[in-house]
């Protein structure tokens, strides 16, 4: 036969044969609120290897979660002291090591399982479905038929009263449905006996799919008189969001995760601030090669602020007026017009980063300005302005540092502070000891020096973010720790935790901070974090990478 005809051939013969599919393609239409598992069994054993996994099993780490042993998570599982019931729940639940798709209705909110299971556990499983019969406290039936062949075992719990409530489940192949619709375990059938199943394979996966767009129109209420909420939620573009995905990955070394944000438009309302265009690493001579963090980016600030009379508009005709007559006062009293002396000056493109001595964390955001000295000198208006000074004086502290000037904002904790300086073309953003830094650096002879660029984290930017991201970031999570811990260690955030945990009645005990490892214990098992942000034809993609 000719190449050519044995092609056509071929092609002809394509829709005849059995077309294999993933467990996720049977989900009903109105249950696409799911998470997914590819391999239980895999999952639990490779995320012992993860980070966190071998942090939980530390004996240090867990003497500070106060040691719970396997009855106290039992009793805070089921709430309670295990029953009869709860026990051939556990039995069942060991059957499920393989894929496993827990989905949601969200009008009914009753659950929907896929699962792969052979057919001797699902044997097992009829006969423990026996025996949670004959314990369960509440009346519960049984009822068994057939479709095409398939036993379908129908679940009636409160037979006979006004609370019925039913569900069905089946097991063709290699696969376990149950459903809350005799009709949609049917279409399963049918579906199974016609087309093979894809076994997952590779790393284990846990996939998280949420449709945003329904969850966002069920939130929609009708607000106060003359306020739209759906007017104002469209003018935001928040109806244009479609649907959240996420799919983690756990490999030997490191967690990878990809999330998909899928929107419908992006050029309208909070999306405004959005700059997708792609971003390159700055060639600024003043970050350190000491860094903690960094992180490089764009945004469209101008844009945004245009875009909030359009927003306000939209909720309430009435609103905009006010928000002109604000305006209209600011700059009165400032002397400048915010959007003409200062926003417009503002580029779309920032960096920051973040140095750790010990417990002590400075941290700096440096934003473009398309004209620094324009900005500068509507900044020193605007503070300069009479009926600003009552304002200035209880807010402000001025001080010159290099030929500089930098404005901190007052705190009752001075550890707290920050605050505000203009270098060159960079409008700068942080802690008063990050902006000296950087200011040293600017005016420094050695300025061309770019240290940061010999950093394993700028290093693994290179090598993991690609040309087109718009937005991302690195984090040493060794050199962060101690100031996370102490963070965490503030007896104001303990006493919270305390009274919360006291409150809630939990069967677990509350940690105890007397004992929590240090923070060179806690960061021997964390290495570095990288995450991206792009632009997609559905709209933005974000990968985050956590090494081990």
């Amino acid at each position: 036969m000719p190449s050519k005809t044995l092609s056509i051939f071929l092609l002809a013969a394509l829709p005849l044969a059995a077309l294999p599919m993933e467990r996720t393609e049977l989900l009903p239409p109105e249950a696409q609120t799911y998470v997914r598992v590819s391999n239980t069994t895999n999952f639990w054993s490779m995320l012992k290897k993860s980070s966190i996994g071998k942090l939980w099993q530390d004996q240090q780490f867990q003497d500070f979660m106060g040691n719970p042993d396997a009855d106290t998570w039992q009793e805070f599982i089921f709430d309670g002291e295990k029953d009869a019931e709860d026990e051939v729940f556990l039995e069942q639940l060991k059957m499920l090591n393989g894929e496993i798709i827990l989905a949601f209705d969200l009008n009914s909110e009753d659950p929907y399982i896929i699962a792969m299971m052979g057919k001797e556990e699902f044997e097992k499983s009829l006969v423990l479905d026996d025996q949670v019969r004959d314990v369960m406290k509440e009346p519960f039936d049984i009822v068994r038929s057939s479709f095409q062949d398939v036993e379908i075992v129908q679940h009636v719990e409160k037979p006979g009263t006004g609370n019925e409530s039913f569900s069905w489940q089946a097991h063709v192949g290699s696969t376990f449905v149950m459903g809350h619709t005799r009709e949609w375990v049917e279409q399963c059938i049918v579906r199974l006996r016609k087309d093979e199943v894809v076994e997952p394979s590779g790393n284990p996966v846990l996939n998280i799919n949420l449709p945003l767009a329904r969850m966002i129109e069920d939130s929609i209420t009708e607000g106060q008189p003359g306020v739209s909420e759906r007017a104002m939620f469209e003018a935001l573009g928040l109806l244009d969001i479609e649907n959240f995905s996420s799919t983690i990955e756990l490999r030997n070394d490191r967690l990878v995760a990809d999330n998909i944000l899928r929107i419908g438009a992006m050029g309208k309302g909070l999306f405004t601030i959005l700059d997708v265009q792609p971003s390159e690493l700055p060639t600024v001579t003043f970050i350190p090669e000491d860094i903690a963090s960094i992180e490089v980016g764009r945004f469209n600030l101008l844009g945004l602020w245009q875009e909030i009379p359009n927003v306000l508009a939209s909720a309430d005709p009435a609103m905009k007026p006010q928000f002109d007559m604000l305006l209209a006062m600011i700059q009165q009293q400032a002397g400048i017009n915010l959007e003409q002396d200062l926003l417009a000056h503002l580029g779309k493109k920032f960096v920051s980063f973040a140095t750790v001595e010990g417990e002590k964390s400075d941290s700096v955001v440096a934003v473009d300005l398309v004209d620094g000295a324009a900005f500068k000198k509507g900044l020193e208006t605007a503070l300069a302005a009479p009926a600003m000074q009552p304002y200035v004086s209880v807010g402000l502290e001025i001080d010159d540092f290099l030929d500089h000037t930098i404005y901190t904002l007052k705190e009752s904790d001075p550890a707290e502070a920050m605050g505000i300086s203009i270098a060159g073309d960079y409008l700068l953003y942080g802690t008063p000891g990050g902006l000296r830094q950087v200011i040293r650096s600017v005016t420094s002879d050695a300025a061309a020096n770019q240290a940061f660029e010999r950093t394993e984290l700028v290093k693994g930017l290179r090598e993991h973010v690609p040309p087109r991201a718009f937005a991302y970031s690195a984090i040493d999570w060794k050199k962060s720790m101690d100031v996370i811990l102490e963070e965490i260690a503030q007896p104001g955030y303990v006493s919270m935790i305390r009274q919360r945990w006291a409150m809630s009645g939990s069967a677990l005990p509350p940690p105890d901070f007397d004992k929590l490892p240090p923070a060179d214990h806690i960061a021997s098992y964390f290495n570095v974090s990288y995450q991206y942000v792009e632009a997609s034809v559905h709209g933005l993609h974000q990968k985050i990478i956590l090494k081990y």
